[in-house]
């Protein structure tokens, strides 16, 4: 009996200790120091000090990584840590992080499998409270409704790392800045060549890129692509700002001289991300409102702009690469965010941006509900971009976390790197 007892004793001991030497050890491996002694992506630390979750008020405290990367306790702590540890410990001893694409790590797609939406839920169990806005409300009851379908960071993506907001500035959409310089009529087409078109009564104007036709080979079929004029860039916030502004209000046109064109409603979200205006490509617009564009700008302009066919947008770009691998040199893939036209290289047309920055909406329908869109986009790998790629538009996918009844029809919610640009058939016969 003494010896059975004695033996008790000193495995407790060994247990107590045990135990003791396991919660050492997990406090130990949850501090931020010793998170970032492994990571070696810095740039999380920087961008996690200029978030909420950083500046906290003074009676909250700071949120951890393990906070937000790891499950709560009871959910799957320890076989997350370990998995995440173990992870770690072989990138940072045997891999190269300058081969990482950060950027796709940075996207929702990929952000969701490192963020656990238990944890987020277990600081803010209340999802209703008393000065959440109308907005907020809204989509909190969205989500309820939505559970297993949604996590918290489709909405607050940028909640945790950065500072950048999803919330819309509809002045900013409404009141354009016009600087003195107004253009009182349209561009007049003379002959078959590059014209800078200009939007009667604004200070707003744009180059189209004469594309000569010709024969498309595929692999189906040769198609005969008649002679158009295409934009050198993307339709920029400049312009759709423009269009936002004379047709607005909650999808109602209330320009009587726009006879037919209806106007988009308010935005659910920042439509233009954080990113910025100006001449960076209009984004996160609906294949309608795309349409309703090129309708508005026909009217402005007395010509009959549209979105190019797929096979027109695959005939451009085989000519302004001419099968040289250009496109890798004129494409801004893996970056975070779309960029401005002068920051990148033009293509043999002249054009900017077949390739990368945002897909572009083409005019043919995919099926009933989806429409092609082609060139890829920042978050498309490189070594994919070609002439004959495309997608297909995700119209539910993209409307995810909008909690409108019923959806938008003219803005998506969960799309950021669709945008489109415009061409325009060449009609010799009325060329003077």
């Amino acid at each position: 009996m003494k010896k059975k007892a004695t033996f008790l004793l000193l495995a407790g001991i060994v247990i107590v200790l045990l135990r003791f030497l396991l919660i050492k050890a997990d406090n130990y491996t949850s501090t931020n120091e010793y998170c970032n002694s492994c990571h070696v992506h810095d740039h999380a630390h920087t961008s996690w000090v200029e978030s909420v979750h950083y500046n906290t008020p003074p009676h909250l405290k700071k949120a951890r990584c393990v906070d937000c990367h790891l499950p709560p306790k009871g959910h799957g702590y320890y076989k997350e840590k370990l998995k995440a540890g173990w992870r770690d410990f072989y990138a940072f001893h045997f891999k190269d992080s300058t081969e990482y694409n950060w950027s796709e790590k940075t996207q929702i797609e990929q952000a969701r499998h490192h963020t656990y939406k238990q944890s987020c839920l277990l600081c803010h169990p209340k999802l209703f409270p008393v000065k959440l806005s109308e907005n907020g409300e809204m989509a909190h009851w969205h989500y309820t409704q939505h559970k297993n379908e949604m996590h918290c960071i489709q909405c607050h993506i940028n909640i945790g790392h950065g500072n950048k907001t999803k919330t819309h500035n509809l002045s900013i959409l409404r009141n354009r800045t016009q600087v003195d310089t107004t253009f009182t009529e349209a561009a007049t087409i003379d002959t078959f060549e590059t014209y800078t078109e200009t939007i009667p009564g604004s200070d707003v104007s744009f180059k189209m890129m004469a594309v000569e036709g010709g024969v498309l080979r595929t692999q189906q079929k040769d198609t005969l692509i008649k002679s158009f004029f295409i934009g050198e860039i993307e339709v920029s916030w400049d312009e759709y700002l423009l269009f936002l502004s004379e047709t607005e209000g909650e999808g109602r046109n209330e320009n009587q001289e726009l006879d037919g064109i209806s106007g988009a409603t308010p935005p659910w979200g920042n439509p233009d991300q954080g990113w910025g205006f100006g001449k960076r490509p209009a984004i996160t617009m609906t294949h309608h409102a795309a349409l309703a564009y090129c309708r508005w700008l026909s009217f402005k302009t007395g010509k009959t702009y549209r979105l190019p066919s797929a096979l027109e947008w695959e005939f451009a770009s085989t000519k302004a690469i001419k099968n040289t691998g250009i496109h890798h040199k004129i494409a801004n893939t893996n970056n975070t965010q779309t960029i401005e036209p002068t920051s990148i290289q033009a293509d043999l047309l002249g054009v900017k941006h077949l390739f990368g920055n945002v897909k572009e909406f083409c005019s043919d329908a995919a099926n009933a509900n989806e429409y092609i869109i082609k060139g890829g986009s920042f978050k498309t790998d490189i070594k994919e971009l070609s002439p004959q790629w495309s997608e297909t538009t995700q119209h539910k996918q993209w409307l995810k976390t909008d909690p409108q009844i019923p959806k938008s029809i003219w803005w998506y919610s969960d799309c950021n790197d669709v945008g489109f640009r415009v061409i325009l058939s060449y009609q010799p016969e009325q060329i003077n």
